[in-house]
């Protein structure tokens, strides 16, 4: 059994989407995604209670957000496994 990753979009604006990412029960950190290029900024990062350090998540939520881009499609609720 892998670690459970989710992202939640929490915003949408024109220019950009802001998404929630951490384990599926918290957030460990906010995510911007713009629209036009693909450029991810990150918006806020918190240092979680117990278990994996937050810029883990980070490293395996980026990648996905970019997928999201890249097939023009975004998700509201994403969950997988590492």
């Amino acid at each position: 059994m892998g670690l459970p990753i989710s992202v939640k979009k929490i915003e949408e604006a024109q220019n950009y989407l802001l998404y929630a990412f951490g384990p599926p029960d918290a957030s460990v950190g906010r995510v911007r995604l713009y629209k036009s290029t693909g450029d991810i900024e990150l918006a806020s990062l918190s240092s979680p209670d117990d278990g994996p350090d937050e810029r883990y998540y980070l490293a395996h939520a980026v990648p996905r957000l970019r997928s999201y881009h890249e097939r023009d499609s975004y998700p509201s609720l994403d969950r997988w496994e590492v």
